[in-house]
């Protein structure tokens, strides 16, 4: 304002000099028509005003990326109508979806620029399960995993068997149920037995058991609970719950940011509860929503499988009890993820959620976690920062 006010001045004076100078060359009309130029010219000037003498204080807008100092608010996320989409595929998203819009609207806030995009590919069986087996077993492993992936009857019989067909079934256990989740859900074997002269059992038969994914092994199809095409219905059900959880994942993520999108589907679908029967199977946690530590394992094992995501498995006695979780691969190391605890701490957003996610195994030694020491796939990552660490 101060200078507008020097220009009003300035312009008076010189209108005043210049009647003095012209008086006896110009009429009173023509000096009378200079001063009112003069005026109208400022104000124009006055009208607006420089912003340079009032500047406007700008404050700088709050940072919207990691590391956050405070639980981020998280803006909703849809995902777009997908019309051709076939029945099953109908089936699945009215299964998944909400948990995949969470998870999506999520990692979009949370994820992490600090992390490397290097991604290691998913192994089968890191943990060695099928690949310690003996001669025998190892062939009929291979068998049971795929006349189960084929839908198919399998019987094996004891008369000619290469190996020890009943040490060889209880070994197969393991790998058909770790290796393969998604065939745990609805397959293991059953036998037919005798008892020797000795009062020592033999196994004459090993044949299939499948049973429905909605139940548990004492649901058979052999003894009419269930059908083979309802069981293979929901098998192919859970096979697309997956690969949809897979195909919409957001593009452009971290090695990090895809483990953590992953867990934070699962986190949003599934609770921890022991009352179902299928509890421990992948089908209970992405298809019915409840599951105890082995389901929620054997379903982050099965997401990372299909995204092509390094993941192994974990077992401990935290706080006395029987506990298993994931094993997961980064550039700077073998981390620990146990979505189960993680879920029981906060949501995916949450600080407390972190807790259990992505962690080195002096980490899980100080909360208690105290994995096996003969596990054969250990921790050997130094640290990785999480959203709230600066």
């Amino acid at each position: 304002m101060k200078s507008v006010l020097k220009r009003f001045a300035a312009i008076v004076v010189a209108v005043l000099t210049l009647a003095m100078f012209t008086a006896a060359l110009c009429s009173c009309s023509a000096l009378l028509d200079a001063f009112e130029e003069a005026v109208n010219n400022l104000a124009e000037e006055t009208a607006t005003p420089e912003t340079a003498d009032t500047p406007e204080p700008s404050a700088a807008p709050e940072s919207s990326a990691a590391p956050f100092s405070r639980t981020p608010d998280i803006p909703e996320y849809r995902l777009p109508e997908e019309p051709d989409a076939d029945d099953l595929e109908k089936e699945a998203a009215g299964i998944i979806d909400a948990a995949i819009e969470k998870a999506i609207s999520y990692v979009n806030v949370m994820k992490d620029s600090r992390h490397s995009d290097e991604v290691f590919a998913f192994e089968e069986d890191v943990n060695g399960f099928a690949a310690n087996l003996g001669l025998s077993a190892k062939e009929l492993y291979k068998k049971a995993a795929e006349s189960a992936s084929n839908f198919e009857h399998l019987s094996v019989e004891d008369s000619g068997y290469a190996g020890d067909l009943k040490a060889d079934y209880f070994a197969v256990h393991a790998p058909l149920t770790y290796v393969h989740p998604d065939i745990a859900c609805y397959f293991t074997l059953d036998v037919q037995s005798y008892i020797d002269e000795d009062d020592v059992s033999h196994y004459r038969q090993v044949f299939d058991r499948y049973f429905d994914p909605e139940r548990d092994g004492n649901a058979s199809e052999r003894d009419g609970f269930v059908t083979l095409e309802e069981i293979k219905h929901r098998a192919e059900l859970l096979g697309r719950v997956v690969k949809r959880v897979v195909r919409l994942m957001p593009e452009g993520l971290s090695a990090y940011d895809r483990y953590y999108y992953l867990a934070a589907v699962l986190s949003e679908k599934t609770v921890y509860d022991k009352r179902p029967d299928n509890c421990f199977t992948a089908y209970g946690a992405l298809v019915n929503g409840k599951a105890v530590c082995e389901g929620y394992t054997a379903a982050y094992y099965l997401l990372c499988s299909e995204a092509g995501l390094w993941c192994g498995y974990r077992d401990g006695h935290p706080e006395g009890q029987g506990h298993t979780w994931n094993m997961v691969k980064l550039d700077s190391g073998i981390y620990n993820v146990d979505v189960t605890w993680c879920d029981a701490y906060g949501k995916p957003f949450e600080k407390e959620w972190y807790g259990c996610f992505m962690k080195t195994d002096a980490d899980f030694e100080n909360d208690g976690h105290a994995a096996l020491a003969d596990s054969p796939v250990k921790g050997t990552g130094t640290g990785e920062p999480d959203p709230y660490t600066f």
